[in-house]
């Protein structure tokens, strides 16, 4: 019996291979795998939930409003647990994450959350961050706001006034919600006037 010559296997193996080996997923053997349905992709244990994202971005249904600190305190413990600056007039805290994030086309590791608002810190002008708000608007026009601005939902870029913040911009979303404080939170129960 004469040798059978093997089929030249594609790139596409030898790049799906390179793509497991840095996810760091172990490939032992070549079986055939095509009677077994593949097995859903893995979510990593210590990613962050996206309620930042989505409370910067405007998208926190209003039942949710009175918890977000809550379930940012339990869900980043480590960015969200100690602010590293608080405000007062207005009440804001500014917090400072592990890792950038990309909300409204800016990113940034700093995060003020005031009774109302929840926003990105940028290090641009307020004339810099409108420009970079445009563009990335523009580029997202697969993805009208329309859904997530309305009367309760309000986009919102001003100057940082404060100590420490000026020079720099704050973009985010405003919480138009009568009698919800996003900084109330019973674990702080010092803010809470005592008569």
């Amino acid at each position: 019996m004469l040798p059978t010559r093997m089929r030249r296997s594609s790139k596409t193996v030898f790049f799906v291979l390179a793509a497991l080996w840095l996810a760091g997923v172990p490939v032992v053997s070549a079986q055939s795998v095509t009677d077994v349905p593949p097995a859903p992709a893995p979510v990593a244990a210590s990613a962050p939930s996206n309620t930042l994202l989505d409370a910067l971005a405007c998208r926190t249904a209003s039942g949710d409003l009175a918890t977000l600190l809550q379930r940012l305190r339990r869900e980043r413990p480590t960015e969200f647990t100690q602010t590293e600056r608080q405000f007062s007039a207005p009440m804001m805290d500014l917090y400072r994450l592990a890792e950038p994030v990309l909300a409204w086309g800016h990113h940034s590791d700093a995060v003020v959350i005031t009774d109302n608002r929840v926003l990105l810190l940028v290090d641009d002008s307020i004339e810099q961050a409108a420009a970079q708000l445009e563009r990335a608007l523009e580029d997202s026009r697969d993805a009208p706001l329309s859904g997530a601005l309305d009367d309760f939902h309000a986009l919102v870029v001003y100057p940082g006034e404060h100590a420490g913040l000026r020079q720099r911009t704050l973009i985010g979303c405003e919480y138009r919600m009568p009698g919800v404080s996003l900084l109330a939170d019973p674990a702080d129960a010092w803010r809470i006037p005592q008569p």
